[in-house]
């Protein structure tokens, strides 16, 4: 056995079975059909948790009715949740948690997030890493690029690696690895705003694909139809949670004493789009066309932003 397999937790445990559990879960399956997994997530005992067991079964991975024994049963926990939750489910598993473990927050949250989520743990003795999705997941599923940061973050690098998982050791200062992730967002996501932004008052007079195709010229690198479509897309699919990073961004920039007026304005923006029923105008692999898109924005003076 190699040096990196032997480093290799025998068994994982994922808080929450979204999107991103879910496709991490499926591509670890297909590589490690042995690997031990473990699952919680609340929505388990509510409306459409049938399906969600049913899914989970289906990937062999056992799951849990309560958080104490989902996490009690992982060499390593990953939280996969949604900001606004981290900090209350991190207090959640703490009693659970026991020195040796490492719990790993993947959540799209402000430093000041992942700080607290480390306070909420540190009386288990577990070792807390702070965890950073830099791509979306349903494409790559566990191979998905993951920087790392924390105390013992060489060590969690180590062991998910030996699984398979894309991992970058971002050294020891805990918040870092979060606080790359939401500057990135502010530029990715600043740019989704402004393209929602311009397609939707372009619309109004139906010149959304002479504007988006004049500015090949200016900045001829990018593709700015299909980048316009792209994100479009994301906006469509998971606009609300796209805006709720854009405000832990504004929450981490306010906190190092910077005005968020981009990132605040660009939360608002995206918010906005995710309320125009774009999903109705996906096509082609889940990207709409530019008549598709403008059918979605409203006419004239129905903008309520």
């Amino acid at each position: 056995m190699s040096e990196q397999q032997d480093s290799a937790p025998g068994a994982l445990t994922f808080i929450g079975f979204g999107e991103a559990g879910r496709a991490m879960v499926s591509g670890l399956r297909e590589e490690h059909p042995a690997l031990e997994i473990h699952l919680w997530d609340i929505r388990f005992k509510g409306e459409g948790g049938a399906e969600m067991r049913a899914a989970a079964a289906a990937l062999n991975a056992v799951c849990h009715d309560d958080l104490g024994p989902a996490v009690t049963a992982g060499e390593i926990v990953l939280s996969t949740v949604i900001a606004k939750q981290a900090v209350a489910v991190a207090e959640a598993a703490a009693p659970h948690m026991k020195p040796g473990q490492i719990y790993i927050d993947l959540n799209s949250a402000a430093p000041r997030t992942k700080l607290a989520v480390a306070e909420a743990l540190k009386a288990s003795g577990c070792d807390v890493l702070d965890g950073a999705i830099l791509s979306p997941v349903p494409k790559h599923r566990h191979k998905v690029p993951i920087l790392l940061c924390g105390p013992k973050a060489a060590d969690g690098t180590a062991k998910l690696a030996a699984l398979g998982f894309n991992v970058e050791d971002g050294g020891e200062t805990l918040g870092a690895a979060s606080a790359t992730k939401m500057l990135r967002s502010i530029m990715i996501k600043g740019v989704e705003a402004l393209f929602l932004e311009c397609v939707a008052a372009a619309s109004q007079f139906g010149a959304s694909q002479r504007v988006l195709e004049s500015l090949q010229p200016s900045l001829p690198g990018l593709d700015w139809p299909e980048r316009a479509r792209y994100l479009t897309s994301r906006t469509a699919l998971h606009g609300n949670r796209r805006a709720a990073e854009m405000s832990e961004a504004a929450t981490m920039l306010r906190d190092m004493g910077i005005e968020p007026v981009m990132a605040e304005a660009a939360a608002r923006r995206i918010a906005w789009g995710a309320a125009q029923d774009l999903e109705a105008g996906l096509v082609d692999d889940a990207f709409p066309t530019v008549e598709a898109m403008e059918k979605a924005f409203p006419r004239k003076g129905d903008e309520t932003v």
